[in-house]
């Protein structure tokens, strides 16, 4: 699940695997996940070399694509309306993972902070959602973040997904959640989303 000819076209963008053997892309890892809109939202991950980005694209990213059938992607900018995508830069990642208990998975993102505010995050989430609907077969997607956080709240909300509330959920160690769904899912715990109390 790395074939590095793979990508999702949009408008302004290209949505392709992170490749392990990629310089490019660890190096990338590195930034994103040590900015400082990953930290807030995240906490550190303890990926602070190349190294340790390639054995978690290598490890993790890249069996969650085998296991699942989608996982982890690289969101990269086209600099021109002609830009190809071996040109693209990268400038951030969208991913749509599923926990061992939830059935579903839930769409997330992360837009290094100068690129954060233009649209990435919304038209990178709609392309994959499109794509997961149109060749995964999946029409069922989640999305959990932290209450307080508007700008992702507006981010689901852009990309169609629904408030179903705020709780605190058992699969992210009893955090509290703001949990959004697609239209016309079923109750929660029918996909083992379980409230904490």
């Amino acid at each position: 699940m790395s074939d590095p000819n793979f990508y999702i076209e949009t408008a302004r963008l290209y949505i392709s695997y992170f490749l392990p053997t990629s310089p490019a892309h660890c190096s990338f890892l590195v930034e994103l996940y040590n900015s400082p809109l990953f930290l807030a939202a995240e906490g550190k991950t303890g990926i602070y070399t190349d190294l340790q980005a390639q054995e978690r694209i290598q490890t993790r990213f890249l069996a969650e694509h085998a296991r699942n059938g989608h996982g982890t992607y690289l969101v990269s900018l086209k600099t021109t309306p002609t830009t190809s995508f071996a040109e693209s830069r990268p400038i951030g990642s969208v991913s749509l993972m599923k926990g061992d208990k939830i059935t579903a998975p839930d769409i997330g993102y992360s837009i290094i902070p100068e690129m954060n505010g233009k649209g990435y995050a919304t038209e990178s989430g709609k392309a994959l959602l499109d794509y997961a609907k149109k060749e995964l077969g999946i029409s069922e997607v989640f999305g959990f973040f932290n209450p307080e956080n508007a700008h992702s709240r507006r981010v689901m909300e852009k990309l169609g997904l629904e408030d179903r509330g705020v709780m605190k959920l058992a699969e992210f160690g009893g955090v509290q959640c703001a949990v959004y769904a697609l239209p016309g899912m079923k109750a929660l715990n029918e996909y083992g989303v379980a409230s904490q109390l």
